[in-house]
């Protein structure tokens, strides 16, 4: 596109020449259709600050934009539990974004989506937008990955963001404003053409270590949760989020990371992590936080380093790894600094224990260094150590999966996170299966991936077949995968509770239980079981509390006394 048709096409934009106002959005996380109130208020979705959206604004107001965030979905949130009257969720969200709208009078409007589960609100944020008759931008790691889809289903959309854009939107806006005549990682969409300004402007580590916009959203989200470890931390605990590197050495052919961060780990300062850590304690109070790295322990030198200096600052403060780190990188020497620095909780991602898929899938790390990590982390009894687990991936017989549970029960961590391989557009691993005609590159594969933020019911159809009759060299079908997952959840997450007796490990176990049978999935019959075991095992008898909801639950549901049946357990093994 020449200069000449970059003018044009940005002087219908934006008239006058100048964006002063942005308006940033973060869009409510899930669809009005799948909204659960009742799980709202028990706190049972994520609420993560707009983290993108502080880094962006305050780069923007260096450069002397003023910059508004609304955070639709901890206002959705808000509303939903501190309002008893009516609550109708579009409504929310309408009301708030329109009278922000007539009160700033931006320049331009920029919406973000990180995930594709969220699409659809997403969505319907930026069609509501556009009656605005304001310029809207859209941005995040979903439209990035998957940006021609996205962009022929919101054709609302005038301008996309592309990768981090720390330093393409601060061009953007020189661009307009006549400072500058460069523009890079983004597209125009104007009139049903697309301009494409497609050169790379990553952020460097300067860049990426500045302090975010902490002040214009609400720090300390306490209408839902943050992070997988929040059950851990009590529950007057202020938490937030930060990061203190962008990017991951590794390329897992199922993960979307490199689209968006690139394949190198690009480091902020320590100092400028210690100050933001600082400020969030001291000016927020904020007393736990979630790290949002992708491979936070990549330099072994510099993490222990920053674990370190958060010691000697005196911090005070607690911390997780929900995102998961890299294996090969739990040595001694790592975990201990991590753990004096406040760690409580960390996931390692694994996903498979066979040697060959593990090949397949590109995941860094060995077996041994799966098992070398699992003899690490029992060290540390404070530190809640999680494992990622995945089946179903493209040609995993039987026997790959039985290598997985095997290598799970040998590293002997507290939990592991299983799930079922849900392939994202554009990863090497859904390209494959879509030549491999596994999956249909279809808009319903691409935008829907569940029902995201529901109750989670756990009562689904499991068969009665016993998994050890599935043929070794035999790849399970979508039904068996479903049994497969029910008998590694039981058996890796629950079983092994009969033989726990650490004490620290025990009160854990009792927390986390008690997160899924409260929070996660009520009444969730094998949690209460085995809370109310452990209760027993710990204090010498069960809440009775307990062994009503479970009795009441055993009562009611012909599928959990199926289950208790096939696995030997009677509420009565809990009578005091």
């Amino acid at each position: 596109m020449s200069c000449e048709e970059t003018e044009n096409v940005l002087n219908n934009l934006f008239p006058m020449r100048s964006i002063t106002k942005m308006l940033l959005v973060n869009p409510p996380d899930v669809h009005a259709s799948m909204f659960n109130r009742d799980a709202a208020r028990r706190r049972r979705y994520a609420n993560f600050p707009p983290y993108g959206l502080i880094v962006l604004a305050q780069h923007l107001r260096e450069m002397g934009v003023d910059v508004r965030i609304l955070n639709l979905h901890n206002d959705i949130l808000k509303k939903c539990i501190e309002e008893e009257s009516d609550f109708v969720f579009n409504n929310v969200w309408k009301s708030i974004l329109c009278n922000e709208v007539h009160d700033f009078n931006p320049d331009l409007i920029g919406i973000t989506c990180m995930f594709t589960m969220t699409h659809t609100s997403f969505k319907d944020v930026c069609m509501f937008a556009y009656r605005f008759n304001i310029p809207i931008a859209i941005g995040g790691v979903h439209v990035t990955n998957d940006v021609e889809r996205v962009m022929d289903d919101i054709p609302e959309a005038n301008i996309v963001f592309l990768q981090e854009s720390d330093v393409a939107i601060k061009k953007f806006v020189q661009v307009v404003n006549g400072d500058s005549d460069e523009l890079c990682q983004v597209i125009i969409n104007h009139k049903g053409a697309r301009h494409r300004y497609v050169n790379e402007c990553q952020p460097n580590a300067d860049e990426i270590s500045i302090i975010p916009a902490y002040d214009l959203i609400d720090v300390g989200q306490k209408y839902g949760t943050i992070g997988a470890f929040h059950h851990l931390i009590q529950p007057e605990t202020i938490c937030a989020t930060v990061i203190s590197n962008r990017g991951c050495r590794a390329s897992c052919t199922f993960c979307s990371v490199p689209n968006f961060n690139g394949r190198k780990v690009r480091q902020r300062t320590i100092s400028s992590v210690i100050s933001e850590l600082e400020l969030l304690k001291k000016q927020y109070g904020i007393g736990h936080f979630m790290w949002l790295d992708d491979d936070l322990f990549k330099d072994h030198k510099r993490i222990i380093s920053l674990f370190n200096e958060m010691v000697r600052q005196n911090l005070d403060m607690t911390w997780d790894a929900t995102n998961g780190v890299i294996a090969v990188s739990c040595t001694e020497e790592v975990i201990s600094a991590a753990s004096a620095s406040g760690c409580i909780g960390l996931h390692i991602g694994m996903e498979s224990g066979n040697p060959e898929m593990l090949l397949r899938i590109r995941k860094p790390g060995t077996v041994k260094n799966f098992l070398q990590a699992g003899e690490v982390l029992r060290k540390h009894e404070k530190i809640y150590s999680s494992v990622f687990v995945m089946i179903g991936f493209p040609g995993e017989t039987m026997s790959m999966i039985w290598d997985t549970i095997n290598v799970c029960r040998e590293m002997d961590l507290d939990w592991y996170s299983i799930g079922q391989l849900q392939p994202l557009p554009n990863t090497p691993i859904y390209d494959q299966m879509v030549t491999d005609g596994l999956i249909q590159d279809s808009q319903d594969v691409r935008f829907t991936l569940g029902h995201h933020g529901k109750s989670g019911e756990i009562e689904v159809c499991v068969s009665s077949f016993d998994i050890e009759t599935i043929h070794l060299d035999a790849i399970p079908t979508k039904e068996q995968l479903i049994d497969i997952w029910f008998y590694m959840d039981y058996y890796l997450n629950y079983h092994r509770l009969f033989s726990e007796k650490r004490p620290a490990k025990i009160q854990q176990q009792i927390k986390q239980l008690g997160k899924i049978s409260d929070i996660l999935y009520p009444d969730h019959a094998f949690a209460l079981y085995f809370l109310g075991y452990l209760q027993k095992k710990m204090f010498g008898k069960t809440d009775n509390s307990i062994v009503q909801r479970l009795k009441n639950k055993l009562s009611e549901s012909t599928y959990w006394q199926h289950r208790f049946e096939a696995f030997g357990l009677s509420v009565g093994d809990l009578w005091n």
